[in-house]
């Protein structure tokens, strides 16, 4: 179609593909012949964020993974692991030329192509440029992986940026940026990088119990709790704005599934790279006041040494989480259910009706032993004939009032003659 007029362009109902989470909080709702381009500094994670991306998209159709760079090699194997993924319709495909991999996408239907990286195949920014329309044209999404450069921009000319109608820059501090987007608003997530990583849990719908203000999020009362030792050995820190999101502050963070109980929690880290320098600084900060300050320089500093550092001084120092499901991503199934079994304890001892100390338990009265037939008939003998009456079942004795006063008669009679 050539040409079109404009009442016929608004009728046109063009619907946009669903990515799963966290990639579709990124893309947004691509088109099917989107084109999108990944690219960041050695080492930032481009590989993870593009592979990840692929298994997401394989909900979709096939998708033709070229891995131009470690061809099937072990960092290949290992990140397929690691990232969980197996999807049946994720394929990967050696690279040949350009024009092998048209005939193969063509051949196989593919629904999208992940060149990972367009700087291994020898192209320059013109024949990338080609293929992109060339996948557009013939409604095949394409994505394409490239390196920064030492001045921190992308390598090839802005024809790229401007053929792409995404852009995605992948940071070393472990996050994902869009620098263009054509399908949403600029926003950005934290890179995926383990299978756990990329479990979302689904939107829950309002019942009656959570509009119910009695009902807790948690089981329990008492908070969920975990030092930043312990977090350091259930998590891989690759990112200051990670660290955060478990601490439950957004200052700012990455991951939305991270964000924890308020805005700005108790504990923050604020981290300050001058890479010209090579001088690292990573703040503690305590209900927005600085307490410690860790500075590392040269090679051996960075995020990574600055934590470290961090971790050593105040291992000991404690988070506390109150929302449920953040408790879930930080501590771990195993850990969230011991603590939870562990409150669960606490809560019925405190809420027991009566407490060992105050209540005093009454002896069951002991109950007769029967007697045998000789000892019936001895006791028998031995019991007298009447009754022995309880001093309340006692009669009353009758008074003699005639005795009474010959008596008194008597006495009267005795002192008269004393005193007298």
């Amino acid at each position: 179609m050539e040409s079109i007029t404009a009442q016929q362009l608004a009728k046109l109902n063009i619907k946009g593909i669903r990515v799963a989470q966290p990639y579709g909080r990124l893309l947004g709702e691509p088109e099917k012949n989107a084109v999108i381009f990944i690219w960041g500094e050695k080492g930032a994670g481009k590989s993870t964020m593009s592979l990840g991306l692929a298994d997401a998209l394989a909900e979709h159709g096939r998708i033709e993974y070229i891995p131009a760079e470690e061809h099937f090699g072990k960092t290949l194997v290992d990140r397929v692991k690691r990232l969980g993924a197996t999807h049946q319709n994720l394929n990967f495909t050696k690279w040949k030329s350009i024009q092998g991999l048209k005939e193969i996408l063509l051949k196989n239907r593919s629904f999208a192509c992940i060149l990972d990286s367009i700087s291994v195949i020898d192209a320059n920014a013109k024949e990338t440029v080609e293929l992109a329309q060339w996948c557009r044209e013939n409604g095949i999404m394409f994505v394409m992986v490239s390196h920064a450069t030492k001045d921190g921009q992308y390598k090839g000319n802005t024809s790229i940026a401007h053929e792409c109608d995404i852009e995605i820059k992948v940071t070393k501090e472990g996050g994902a940026e869009t620098e263009k987007n054509r399908y949403r608003e600029l926003t950005a997530i934290a890179v995926p990088f383990t299978a756990q990583d990329r479990e979302v849990a689904p939107e829950k719908s309002t019942t009656k119990e959570e509009n119910n203000p009695d009902t807790r999020e948690n089981p329990v009362d008492t908070p969920f709790k975990i030092t930043l030792k312990e977090l350091d050995t259930l998590h891989k820190i690759r990112s200051w704005k990670r660290i955060n999101s478990m601490f439950g502050s957004k200052m700012p963070c990455y991951a939305p599934k991270h964000s924890g109980e308020s805005e700005n929690a108790h504990l923050s880290i604020r981290y300050t790279a001058d890479y010209p320098k090579k001088r690292y600084i990573m703040d503690l900060l305590l209900d927005g006041h600085l307490e410690y300050q860790a500075c590392t320089e040269g090679k051996g500093g960075g995020l990574k040494a600055c934590w470290k550092k961090l971790v050593s001084k105040y291992g000991d120092l404690e988070i506390r989480i109150y929302k449920q499901d953040h408790a879930k991503v930080v501590l771990g199934a195993k850990e969230y259910k011991r603590q939870e079994r562990a409150f669960g304890k606490k809560e019925t001892k405190s809420t027991a009706p009566d407490s060992p100390i105050t209540k005093t338990k009454k002896k069951p009265a002991a109950k007769p032993k029967p007697t045998s037939t000789k000892q019936e008939k001895t006791s028998s003998k031995e019991q007298p004939t009447t009754k022995n009456i309880s001093s309340d079942e006692k009669p009353q004795q009758q008074v003699d009032i005639e005795a009474a006063k010959e008596s008194q008669a008597k006495l009267d009679a005795f002192l008269t003659k004393v005193l007298g």
